[in-house]
């Protein structure tokens, strides 16, 4: 044992690792045979209480479900301990590439896996850990707990990284495994639905909540979290009666408490409740149970004798005039307080909206007259409820209330902003109908600004420019409206074929059909219908109904920003040739700006050109439509005549723009494109040289010349073999000389593509053509060229094409001096 002891002695003082290395071995096999031992015995005892089973008679039923978790074996618990210290002293590294062997030597580990996201939360990676977290709670899909903590997880990181799609996706995931362990968890049902509203799964979210309700119908949170889901379904008509059930239930149990509670949130639900019912306007049953559940809040629920009169809501009046003429009223004693003062402002308001909704106009404005607000007070009003306070005003413009109707929403738009084009486009209407022809033209422009996909305001403002004689604004605005009503079609078409699809994916599976959240109506549904980007470009649009002063400020101001931003945009380029390539989206973002001036213009382009630019290439005669629409059409169609008016080349003699030289434009239009070029936008840098090309001031050869030149170096940035070889074959048709022949060879060399392009059928017959034209032409004549022999160039570049081809016989021939 001596002999033993020295020999551990002196390798512990020189081959130390060796010894730790070999110790490990031997506790690894140690434990195996641990192991091995157990597994015998556990297995002779299972033979023997076999036979005795089938001595004594039928064995015992055993317990059902997933068997227990076997017990790590000991190498597993010797380096798991191993990650737990390396973990204790922050070694994170050591500890992954620990819990990673462990992992490797049994997926099945579950401590493993929990160290292993404790880890990744510790290094900063919350993705990592929630997917680690997620496979431990499958290792143990009985532990709700595990369940719940991955998914309160998910959400963490969801409101942390705004990565809203696949978190959401993983806590429904681990919400609804926790159900499947235990369909009465609360909590577990709880977060389901709330994930599912956010996702805008309405039609789960609502199925939840009232799986909540049958067990706890008291539960008013719930009970306002059912609501607020119906009225975002797009379906409220078959969604809201759930709702408005589940209010009544709820108010019958609180009901049978006496004395009820006085809790201020139930005004705030009464609220609540009376807009469900007017959500599927059922408006005459809102003013009763507004009424009925008011009166019971007050203490007054056995007064059933108002309940005869149903035109108008004099039991909520500040005085005793009509009240008193109610059979079964006793006037109260003058130290009482009249009910009426008890109602709040905001279920008044409701009264008077719903009241002008019934067309009962004169009971309305008695409940607005006996709010008695100054200035102060209504727009007090204005901030706290702003929802109300639209529906208000939009009830007051469509009685012709307009004084009334523009008070609520300037006063919106004041609170607001200029951020909600229904707002705005609400505001212009009444503005209109008020004869206020200079404000609605504002209103419509911000509406515009706000949301460049508004059919709407451009209805209106053509409408409106075509009687103040600005024929061809409204032209304009006619063409983007028909461009955009298009667009919204054609969103209609795809996504009524998404729905069908859906459809029958999700037949059979019970799961809820996605519902997208609910917009403004009748106005801003374009903004989710039409993609993100809008057909019709961003443009400037200046007011035309204002002052003529105020007109040509504006006009100034417009043209001493555009100055600005040019200089702006020679001192980036200047920065950015110099080594300062940090500045280039700066430089973009203002040459954009610019570009898109100068685009926006319809002077400087053909109508043809300009209705192309709009995103609406169509003659009007293929516009069909009622209403507005059909207007529209008839504005459009008087848009050829217009032609001989403006626009193209009237303004040929002119040699700037804003204070920029013509040569100065064009120079910026193809910088520009080169940069979106650079940046691999191939379609946006297309579209800039088309509109350079399209435009009417830039017609001579040289900027022609200039514009393909730019267009080829976009197609060699962005490796488009076809449109270089385009390119330089419209360069050869235009401009048939030795130096068009060689742009031909070195775009066809110059990008990285297969010889195909240089030598492909059309490439071979169109320089062919080149040479029978000069060979029957005596004089060799070309446009914008003078007389010039025979160009050797040309023969030399189709003999190597056919060289190419492996057509060596005509090779020679073109190449023989002969």
């Amino acid at each position: 044992m001596s002999h033993i002891g020295n020999t551990f002695s002196r390798l512990s003082d020189h081959e130390g690792s060796e010894v730790d290395s070999d110790l490990e071995e031997l506790r690894d096999d140690i434990a195996k045979l641990d192991e091995s031992v157990r597994s015998f015995l556990a297995s002779h005892h299972g033979l023997e209480a076999t036979r005795d089973s089938l001595r004594g008679g039928l064995r015992a039923r055993g317990t059902r479900g997933p068997r227990k978790a076997a017990k790590p074996r000991g190498d597993i618990t010797a380096r798991l301990s191993k990650v737990n210290q390396a973990f204790l002293n922050g070694d994170y590294d050591q500890a992954l590439d620990l819990a990673t062997e462990v992992i490797r030597i049994n997926a099945e580990t579950h401590q493993a896996w929990t160290t292993l996201a404790s880890i990744f939360r510790e290094r900063g990676e919350p993705g990592r850990a929630l997917s680690a977290m997620v496979y431990a709670a499958h290792l143990r899909p009985k532990d709700i707990s595990g369940w719940l903590e991955c998914a309160s997880f998910a959400l963490d990181l969801n409101e942390s990284q705004g990565e809203v799609g696949n978190n959401l996706d993983t806590a429904r995931l681990c919400y609804s495994a926790a159900l499947r362990v235990d369909p009465t968890h609360i909590d577990a049902r709880l977060g389901k639905a709330a994930v599912c509203h956010r996702q805008g799964h309405y039609a789960a979210a609502i199925t939840e909540y009232k799986s909540i309700l049958k067990r706890r119908p008291y539960d008013l949170e719930v009970v306002r979290k059912l609501a607020e889901a119906c009225l975002d379904s797009r379906n409220t008509s078959t969604a809201v009666p759930s709702a408005v059930e589940a209010y009544k239930q709820y108010f019958a149990l609180v009901t049978r408490r006496w004395p009820p509670l006085q809790e201020e949130s139930l005004w705030h639900d009464v609220g609540i409740f009376v807009d469900l019912l007017a959500s599927i306007n059922q408006f005459e049953e809102a003013i009763h149970e507004l009424k009925y559940r008011c009166r019971w809040l007050v203490g007054r629920s056995t007064d059933n004798f108002w309940e005869e009169w149903k035109e108008d809501d004099r039991e909520w009046d500040l005085d005793e005039m009509r009240r008193s003429s109610a059979d079964g009223y006793c006037p109260l004693p003058a130290t009482s307080s009249l009910p009426g003062k008890a109602l709040p402002q905001d279920l008044r308001i409701r009264l008077a909206t719903y009241r002008l909704k019934l067309g009962h106009e004169s009971e309305a404005l008695r409940h607005l007259l006996l709010m008695g607000w100054d200035n102060a007070q209504r727009k007090d009003f204005v901030e706290e409820f702003p929802f109300l306070a639209y529906d208000l005003a939009f009830e007051l413009h469509r009685h012709g209330q307009q004084l009334l109707a523009i008070e609520f929403l300037q006063l919106l738009r004041n609170f607001l902003g200029d951020s909600d084009p229904a707002l705005l486009l609400r505001l212009g209407q009444s503005y209109l109908a008020s004869g206020e022809q200079s404000s609605a033209e504002e209103c419509f422009l911000a509406a515009i600004e706000a949301d460049q996909n508004s059919i709407d305001a451009r209805i209106e403002l053509a409408n409106i420019y075509e009687k103040a004689r600005e024929d061809e604004e409204a032209l304009i605005l006619a063409a983007e409206a028909m461009a955009l009503q298009e667009a919204r079609a054609q969103a209609h078409i795809s996504n009524d074929l998404a729905s069908k699809s859906d459809e029958e994916a999700r037949s059979g599976r019970g799961s809820a059909r996605w519902h997208q959240r609910r917009v403004q109506p009748d106005e801003a549904v374009s903004t989710a219908i039409v993609s993100h980007e809008s057909v019709v470009p961003r443009r400037y649009r200046p007011k035309r109904l204002t002052d003529p002063n105020k007109r040509l400020q504006d006009e100034q101001a417009r043209v001493a920003k555009l100055t600005r931003h040019y200089k702006a945009v020679r001192d980036l380029k200047q920065q950015i040739v110099a080594g300062r390539e940090d500045l280039i989206p700066a430089w973009m973002t203002t040459s954009k700006e610019l570009v898109d001036d100068f685009r926006s213009l319809r002077r400087f382009y053909t109508w043809d050109k300009y209705l192309h630019f709009l995103g609406s290439p169509h003659q009007p005669s293929k516009f069909t439509g009622d209403g507005s629409h059909s207007e529209l059409s008839e504005i459009l169609g008087i848009a050829p005549q217009s032609e001989q008016h403006g626009g193209g080349m009237a303004y040929a003699g002119l040699s700037a723009h804003r204070g920029i030289s013509f040569d100065d434009w064009l120079d910026l239009f193809l910088d520009y494109a080169i940069g979106l070029a650079m940046m691999h936008r191939r379609e946006e840098a297309y579209q800039i040289c088309k509109a350079a090309k399209d435009s009417t001031v830039f017609q001579s050869p040289e900027y022609c010349f200039d514009i393909d030149v730019a267009w080829s170096v976009c197609a060699i940035y962005t490796n488009d073999e076809e449109r270089c070889v385009t390119i330089a074959r419209r360069l050869m048709r235009d401009g048939a000389t030795t130096d068009s022949y060689r742009m031909f060879a070195l775009l066809s060399r110059l990008i990285q593509s297969p010889v195909a392009w240089y030598t492909s059928g059309p490439a071979q017959k169109f320089v062919l053509r080149q040479i029978k034209a000069l060979d029957a032409s005596q004089s060799h004549q070309r446009r914008h060229l003078s007389k010039s022999n025979v160009d050797t160039c040309l023969l030399m570049l189709y003999g190597h094409i056919l060289f190419t081809s492996t057509s060596y016989a005509y090779s020679l021939s073109k190449f023989s001096p002969t």
